[in-house]
């Protein structure tokens, strides 16, 4: 069972652990969307957040509030400002030495979904800070 109570930090976690990854995490900084979703599958509240890293099978999500449900609803726009949405289950939600929370999602879709949840927001995430349109569609479009 999750658990979700603990107030260790996130600094108490070493460089190792991390390294460990099954995937490669990429760096962003999107604003997402989440929805928190009970045993029911019925949505309880909904926050926001930032996704500060995406890897094709996980999101580490900052939010201002610990995430207090096992599963959750992620959602937000692509470059083509359509509405992207995948559930996510969450791994940990710790407080941070800033007073922030970080939340470790493993994304719940195919695997086709994951990438192509993930593409999407590391698209929208270079578009913004650079200017430039990488295709998820592997055309070679800029």
């Amino acid at each position: 069972m999750l658990n979700l109570n603990h107030h260790n930090t996130d600094q108490n976690y070493s460089i190792a652990s991390i390294d460990q990854r099954a995937y490669v995490r990429v760096e962003t900084s999107n604003l997402i969307s989440y929805a928190a979703i009970n045993r029911g599958g019925n949505l309880t509240y909904h926050r926001m957040g930032r996704a500060l890293d995406v890897s094709q099978n996980g999101i580490y999500l900052e939010t201002g509030q610990r995430v207090e449900s096992e599963y959750v609803s992620l959602m937000t726009s692509d470059a083509e400002q359509k509405l992207i949405e995948i559930k996510g289950k969450v791994a940990y939600s710790q407080k941070n030495g800033e007073g922030m929370f970080r939340t470790g999602i493993r994304l719940e879709g195919t695997h086709d979904e994951n990438i192509r949840f993930a593409m999407k927001l590391i698209r929208v995430y270079h578009k913004r800070r650079t200017g430039y349109h990488i295709s998820t569609d592997r055309s070679d479009r800029f």
